[in-house]
């Protein structure tokens, strides 16, 4: 039987791969791999305190499923950085960060963390709590980069106002349905599959033109972003959705797409 810290090892060396071939393929930006999260919200909702696992639910329209948080209370942040032994999920530490300006920490966003779970206080008190959270997951692990996944409708993004004026904030927002002319976030870049929404809301705009749904592995990044150069000085090209769903190699594939362009 694997030992935690053998566990704890193994993925460790398996970032520090993906690390490897991030640099290979000349990424400005990526996010720890999340090779040791369960799913998307597990690792964050394990470190709070009135936060507990329930039922698997479906994630979107895919064969993947996550535990659905179950929000009694936000409470205190646990330790996330330090080795430790965790229930139903692999050992912390959370994220395995390395030095430098192109390596994004990594946290759901408020707004679908609560809307993916089953809350037994008001939403009010679950945003204002999250929020609180954040800022305090910010400083234990001294955050400077953070990427933010909204991957469910979100009408309003103020609420990150106040960590977008303590970090390079990026925010991924594949669905956004509110007046984007009224957000005023202050965010290091804004992505989403429209990048001319919000070109006046942030420094950099990015848009999602690689599709990590299919396994068809030429995406014309190239072609793609041509279409743009004549508008924008900057731009940042992303997929659309984690990489999780293809086969690994399909998925190592398209990372080094990127490589060149």
């Amino acid at each position: 039987m694997i030992g935690s810290e053998e566990v704890g090892a193994i993925i460790s060396e398996e970032k520090s791969s993906f690390y490897e071939m991030a640099r290979t393929a000349m990424l400005d930006f990526f996010t720890d791999p999340l090779f040791n999260w369960h799913d998307i919200l597990r690792p964050v909702a394990l470190s709070i305190e009135g936060i507990n696992l329930g039922p698997l639910r479906r994630y979107k329209e895919t064969n993947t499923f996550y535990r659905e948080p179950l929000i009694k209370v936000v409470g205190k942040v646990g330790d996330m950085e330090s080795f430790r032994e965790v229930k139903d999920n692999p050992p912390f530490p959370v994220f395995h960060r390395i030095p430098g300006k192109s390596y994004l920490h990594f946290l759901p966003g408020i707004y679908s963390f609560i809307r993916m779970s089953s809350l037994h206080c008001s939403f009010e008190e679950a945003v204002s709590g999250l929020e609180r959270a954040y800022s305090k997951i910010v400083d234990q692990l001294s955050i400077e980069n953070l990427l933010i996944y909204e991957p469910l409708e979100v009408e309003n993004i103020d609420i990150y106002s106040g960590l977008a004026s303590t970090v390079s904030l990026f925010l991924v927002l594949p669905q956004f349905t509110g007046d984007h002319k009224k957000t005023n976030v202050g965010a290091h870049s804004i992505i989403s599959h429209d990048p001319y929404k919000f070109a006046r809301q942030c420094e950099v705009p990015g848009v999602m033109l690689v599709d990590a749904l299919s396994t068809k592995v030429g995406d014309r990044i190239v072609d793609k972003v041509r279409s743009f150069t004549d508008d924008f000085d900057k731009i940042i090209v992303s997929n659309n959705e984690s990489f999780d769903f293809l086969p690994r190699v399909i998925a190592d594939r398209k990372l080094m797409n990127f490589r060149g362009n």
